[in-house]
């Protein structure tokens, strides 16, 4: 009986978004600033039941920090630049009236390293080769959904793995990614 009751609210629907990430690292070595960052891509709703929604996406994330340190009267400004192909996977509620529903969720994030710079003040971009090409976290935040086609949000994400590798001689700032994004989308 379950079985058909899903079957008969399964509706999938799709949809674009894109915004702005406010990322940084956290840790116990890391005192960063945020770093402004883009994020966009593709998203798909699959009704599991009216009240409850999966939502798989894939994005184009760009996520790191900025740091500057002064000495004297001279001023460096650090910065990583980590360039991301992202796959959250979300449970989503779906809350409200036909025109406009609000829409928790939580669930898993997974993140490939497409790439990786470093800049120091003014000058050129430079590779970073000590990051961890596989990040994970968790994600959390809300939606709101208006005229069934127009996506607005806010979002939490908590980096649980570890942003750079641990060398075999010395030592690596313990950081980990987090970001709060705020975007908006389209449904169709």
């Amino acid at each position: 009986m379950l079985t058909v009751v899903n079957i008969s609210f399964a509706q999938t629907t799709y949809g674009f978004k894109a915004g702005m990430n406010l990322s940084n690292y956290s840790g116990n070595d890391m005192d960063g600033k945020v770093k402004i960052g883009f994020h966009g891509g593709m998203l798909m709703h699959y009704y599991i039941l009216p009240s409850l929604i999966l939502q798989p996406e894939l994005l184009y994330s760009q996520r790191g920090f900025k740091k500057t340190e002064t000495i004297g009267n001279l001023s460096t400004e650090y910065k990583h630049t980590l360039h991301y192909a992202e796959l959250p996977v979300y449970f989503k509620m779906n809350l409200g009236e036909e025109g406009l529903r609000f829409q928790p969720y939580l669930g898993p994030e997974f993140r490939y390293l497409m790439q990786a710079n470093r800049t120091v003040s003014e000058n050129d971009p430079e590779k970073i080769d000590n990051v961890n090409s596989f990040d994970f976290g968790l994600g959390m935040g809300i939606d709101v959904e208006i005229n069934r086609n127009m996506l607005y949000g806010a979002r939490f994400s908590m980096g649980l793995a570890d942003v750079f590798e641990k060398p075999s001689i010395g030592s690596q700032p313990d950081a980990k990614n987090y970001s709060f994004l705020i975007s908006m989308g389209f449904i169709y």
